[in-house]
């Protein structure tokens, strides 16, 4: 299990923040994702075999974008 911190745009209330984390724990091998509103980050705890990809697009279909 490997941690990874990503920088995600336009997150701005609690609905955003659920919208993020859930999206990306629907990802096979993503075991947690906290998102904090005020950083605009989100910690990522997840194996080796999760793309920088699947991240993206992950957090891009549900209308963010990752920097």
């Amino acid at each position: 299990m490997v941690e990874k911190t990503i920088k995600v745009v336009g997150m701005h209330c609690p609905s955003c923040v659920a919208a993020v984390e859930l999206s990306l724990t629907d990802i096979d091998g993503v075991d947690e994702a906290k998102a904090n509103i005020e950083t605009g980050t989100v910690e990522i705890k997840l194996d080796d075999s999760v793309s920088d990809d699947d991240i993206t697009e992950a957090v891009e279909d549900v209308g963010f974008k990752v920097e």
